[in-house]
């Protein structure tokens, strides 16, 4: 499979369709659908099924999609290393993660290498959970993930390298009236009879969150459970309930009726950056850089 039909077979893949795969590409729609018809006879199967007026993969199609993807990124990886030896700025970086390092540490790292290298571009997209974050990084989706990770499971289940950055704790995020009367930090058995306002499950913070209640033999019934990890935080200050966060998160919502308690045993998470072993772009190498100097500034 070479690099034009990869490229012409995932935009396919992701719009569904000949015609607005054309469009995206900017290519005629005849010359794209002969392009698919030449990978299919090479392959020696059909790629993809007609299902109304759209095209989904079939078996073996939906199969192609990893490796396409890969071979895509080691091609950008390649361009951009010749380039930099070339003595040519600028270069690209897709990042993937969870919802705690969107607010903390990543805005000041991509600062920080914005700053250092202006031409470079950055597109972040979040997860709801690690393994999420690790199998965007494995398929070629993103070039590097960030999340709450163990670190070992992470090398072993998805074949990835990855730098533990910083040990974050884990609060639960209170109305100021209510976090009054409490201790200061607040152990388990203090907790207050409020329901939990939850993300959906499989996000690391939840898995050890929910370990820590059991190890204090505490239960909590859920109140709220919401893909829209923005929402938690206004959802303990309307009143619905406590959620289980990070200090920053509380810090950055905005909502000044809102305040983090830190627990008794203390609750803590790993925070890592993953990537594919093997080359980095030039533009992905630079941001890895920038976090292990900054964890290094932080020890």
């Amino acid at each position: 499979m070479e690099f034009r039909q990869a490229e012409h077979f995932l935009a396919v893949v992701e719009h569904g369709g000949v015609v607005r795969a054309a469009a995206a590409l900017h290519l005629a729609q005849p010359s794209l659908s002969q392009s698919i018809r030449v990978l299919e006879r090479e392959m020696g199967t059909p790629l993809f099924h007609r299902v109304g007026r759209g095209l989904v993969p079939t078996p073996v199609g939906a199969a192609l999609v990893d490796p396409a993807r890969q071979l895509l990124r080691d091609v950008a990886t390649a361009q951009a290393s010749v380039a930099e030896l070339s003595g040519l700025h600028g270069g690209h970086v897709d990042l993937g993660a969870t919802a705690g390092p969107s607010e903390s540490p990543l805005p000041e790292l991509i600062g920080e290498l914005r700053l250092a290298y202006p031409t470079v571009s950055v597109r972040l997209s979040e997860f709801e959970s690690e393994s999420d974050v690790a199998r965007a990084v494995r398929d070629g989706s993103v070039e590097l993930g960030f999340g709450y990770l163990d670190t070992a499971d992470t090398n072993t289940a998805f074949r990835l390298e990855s730098h533990q950055l910083q040990t974050d704790e884990l609060c639960v995020a209170l109305r100021q009236e209510t976090a009054d009367a409490l201790p200061d930090p607040l152990p388990f058995e203090y907790l207050p009879e409020l329901p939990v306002i939850a993300v959906t499950s499989g996000a690391l913070g939840r898995v050890t969150i929910e370990a820590a209640l059991r190890r204090a033999s505490r239960r909590t019934k859920l109140g709220v459970v919401t893909a829209h990890r923005q929402a938690v935080v206004p959802l303990v200050a309307a009143g619905a309930g406590m959620a289980w966060t990070t200090a920053a998160v509380v810090a950055n919502s905005g909502e000044s009726g809102v305040v983090p308690r830190a627990m008794e045993p203390p609750v803590l998470v790993d925070l890592a950056i993953m990537h594919r072993p093997g080359v980095l772009s030039p533009a992905a190498r630079a941001l890895l850089e920038t976090a292990l100097r900054w964890r290094d500034r932080q020890a």
